[in-house]
């Protein structure tokens, strides 16, 4: 039997969750309200201080609820903060889709994945369903290469079957693979001069910038393998030549050889330039999250799968190309999974959410609760 979700509350709580503003580090109001839904449901929630350390306004949220059933302990997490333009969303009917008004964002992601949560589990503690303790972690600045969840503390946890609800793709689709992310920020070091008067004299740290990325290969390196260069800055007047650029770019991979060997011909690449036009280079790496991979019979594929099927859905396992707070989650040794949730053209003004995945999204979340095979009571 197919979970019976009241999809007209599901909706009107995505809505919700949508007008809310809550760009990354500004996720106050976004924190307060889940705060109250998480407590009318009888968890017990608490906030970290992740947002003073990351200069922002909310911190983390874990929220626990004592099972009324058999079962091991089963962590959802979800996203609370959105990119830019997140602010003043107008979320709007358009056919089958949720819309904004085209200035902002939508949100969906990842308010699709905490409406459907909180969805899921509404429908257990209204009609007496029994299910195992959970564990649910509302992360803040994700979009901000997962900086939020970085500052969780991970002990807390015991949980040892997870499920993050963030990703793009239709529901029944589940990440079982994705890449590590390493940033790389490089100082390029020039000598100013009068550009007009004596350019001859002065070494052009944008050139050595330049001359770096042109030796570069980047996008799309292999199957496994992308890099990107973010940004360019320097400051200055035209009548000078730039002794000073700032370059920032990034590598992912889910080969930790390969992330290792494109790393390093970014560097190389950085500091032949710069040696061949008498200037320096001053390079930093640092790895913001690491890959995982996880086998088809790991707890959370078995049981994410198994509640698909339940539902009819086709199932698919699939690597991804980004990350999400399931890294952090599977580098501390909780093996978690990434559902996806149906939205579309994410992190644009034309991002929509369709409304017959949303309802999916929930549905599998109660779906997973009952333990993927066994039906629920009708409402």
């Amino acid at each position: 039997m197919t979970p019976d979700i009241n999809a007209k509350r599901l909706l009107n709580t995505f809505l919700e969750l949508c007008r809310i503003d809550a760009e990354s580090t500004r996720e106050r109001a976004m924190a307060d309200r889940l705060t109250t839904l998480l407590g009318g449901l009888g968890f017990t929630v608490h906030e970290d201080d992740a947002g003073a350390r990351l200069g922002g306004n909310a911190g983390n949220l874990y929220a626990t609820l004592p099972g009324t059933g058999p079962g091991e302990t089963l962590l959802f997490s979800c996203h609370m903060d959105r990119v830019v333009p997140g602010c003043g969303v107008k979320p709007q009917l358009a056919g089958g889709y949720i819309v904004s008004d085209g200035s902002t964002v939508l949100g969906a992601d990842d308010v699709a994945g905490l409406a459907a949560v909180l969805e899921g589990i509404t429908l257990f503690r209204e009609q007496g369903l029994p299910h195992p303790p959970l564990e649910v972690v509302f992360s803040v600045a994700e979009e901000l290469s997962l900086l939020g969840i970085e500052q969780f503390n991970m002990k807390q946890l015991v949980s040892r079957c997870g499920f993050v609800l963030d990703a793009g793709g239709p529901v029944g689709e589940i990440v079982v693979k994705a890449p590590e992310q390493v940033r790389l920020s490089a100082v390029i070091h020039g000598r100013a001069a009068h550009s007009g008067i004596a350019p001859e004299e002065g070494i052009s740290a944008i050139q050595i910038a330049a001359t770096a990325i042109s030796r570069m290969q980047l996008l799309r390196i292999d199957d496994e393998t992308t890099a990107n260069i973010g940004s360019i800055r320097a400051d200055g007047p035209t009548n000078i030549v730039p002794d000073r650029c700032e370059l920032s770019a990034e590598a992912r991979s889910t080969d930790p050889v390969r992330l290792a060997g494109q790393v390093a011909t970014m560097q190389q690449a950085l500091e032949d330039a710069a040696m061949a036009a008498g200037g320096r280079v001053e390079i930093s790496v640092r790895s913001n999250y690491r890959s995982y991979q996880l086998d088809s019979n790991s707890a959370p594929v078995r049981r994410a799968d198994a509640a698909a099927r339940s539902l009819g859905l086709t199932v698919r396992h699939r690597s991804t190309g980004g990350g999400s707070d399931a890294n952090f989650f599977n580098e501390c040794g909780i093996p978690t999974a990434v559902l996806c949730c149906g939205f579309e053209k994410v992190h644009t003004c034309e991002e929509r959410m369709p409304v017959e995945q949303l309802t999916l999204l929930a549905q599998w979340v109660a779906a997973i609760l009952s333990g993927g095979t066994e039906p629920l009571s009708p409402a």
